[in-house]
């Protein structure tokens, strides 16, 4: 979850910041939900494997392959475009400059950026115990978020994140992330002369590394923003492959 799901998110304040959800949800007779106290204590124990998993994660090259699909308002594909890059652990990713001004811009250059840290929101949410599930052969917890209301956000990242509700699957051996996925609870005024986020849904999956470590496999995100005289919607998939330890040969890739 080192940073997770949603800087990218061109004008959506990285979604990834797990999401809060309905109080009242929670307080459903006979819920699963029972102890939310207990979902919150989970959710800390995995916030500071997260920082540790991710230190960890320094020592590994790896490839990345970013998929851009432009959605008309049927969500079908209008036209795609394909990045591949080799990231090194002892130097920070070249993101290139922005391209243009305004939205397009922007989303191109979200799109290249690694996710909004949502670990960083942890206090932003309310959490609740959703049952168990079993995620890449491990058994987890699965917590549900909700966003508490009027919290305070600092950049536009913050703001949507402030609204986005979801679930966490952690594992019950050692409070890894194994998957979050999360939605847009109600519109969003972004930026860019009244642009406003209408639909923003995403997904992220784990995967082992080579030292046994979980650590990210795959983020998906889709987002529909309405701007002056049209919309933005878009979906972005970002792969990560072939971690290896810095140094190392690279694998031949199979095509």
């Amino acid at each position: 979850m080192e940073k997770q799901i949603l800087r990218h998110l061109p004008l959506v304040p990285s979604l990834l910041a797990l999401g809060g959800w309905l109080l009242s949800s929670w307080l459903v007779p006979g819920s699963a939900w029972a102890d939310p106290g207990e979902a919150e204590r989970i959710v800390h124990r995995l916030a500071e494997q997260d920082k540790r998993l991710a230190f960890r994660r320094r020592q590994f090259d790896y490839d990345l392959l970013i998929v851009r699909e432009k959605l008309d308002a049927d969500r079908r594909i209008v036209s795609e475009s394909k990045e591949r890059q080799v990231v090194y652990a002892d130097r920070a990713p070249d993101y290139g400059s922005r391209p243009e001004k305004g939205p397009e811009g922007e989303t191109a250059k979200a799109a290249q950026e690694e996710p909004f840290e949502v670990l960083n929101l942890i206090d932003h949410y309310f959490y609740a115990m959703d049952g168990s599930e079993t995620v890449n052969g491990v058994d987890c917890y699965k917590i549900r978020f909700t966003p508490k209301p009027n919290m305070p956000y600092r950049n536009r990242e913050e703001k949507v994140c402030n609204a986005v509700w979801g679930h966490l699957w952690v594992s019950k051996e050692d409070d890894s992330l194994m998957r979050n996925e999360g939605f847009l609870e109600h519109p969003v005024a972004v930026a860019w002369f009244f642009a406003r986020l209408y639909e923003l849904e995403f997904r992220w999956e784990s995967q082992r590394l080579p030292n046994g470590d979980w650590g990210p496999k795959e983020v998906r995100y889709r987002y529909a923003v309405h701007i002056p005289f049209g919309w933005l919607r878009e979906r972005v998939v970002r792969q990560y492959s072939d971690f290896r330890y810095h140094g190392a040969a690279r694998r031949p890739s199979i095509r």
